[in-house]
């Protein structure tokens, strides 16, 4: 797993927090990340913001493709699915005597 870093200068959006916020929104928005660590830090009057995160589009592909090869690792299917259920050839469970020392 590799995580990605993402950082927002407020200094590159003239200072305005509106326009901070409008930045990072339009970010998460189209990037989905999934957000692991945040830290916001003050450079003189500017804010910085930085993100590690990993990227979403990165992570549904490996759960698509974990989930296509399944348990097994991409090995076929040894059962059926349509197996019929082999029932006990007597209901009656027998009496095992109790060990003796």
């Amino acid at each position: 797993m590799v995580y990605k870093f993402k950082g927002f200068d407020s200094a590159l959006c003239g200072d305005s927090m509106e326009e901070l916020e409008a930045v990072v929104n339009a970010w998460m928005d189209g990037e989905r990340p999934r957000i692991r660590q945040m830290c916001q830090h003050t450079r003189g009057n500017h804010i910085l913001l930085s993100f590690v995160y990993e990227d979403s589009h990165e992570l549904e592909q490996r759960i698509t493709a974990h989930t296509q090869t399944g348990i097994t690792g991409g090995f076929p299917r040894i059962f059926k699915d349509d197996f019929a259920e082999d029932r006990p050839t007597s209901p009656c469970i027998p009496a095992t005597p109790p060990p003796v020392h």
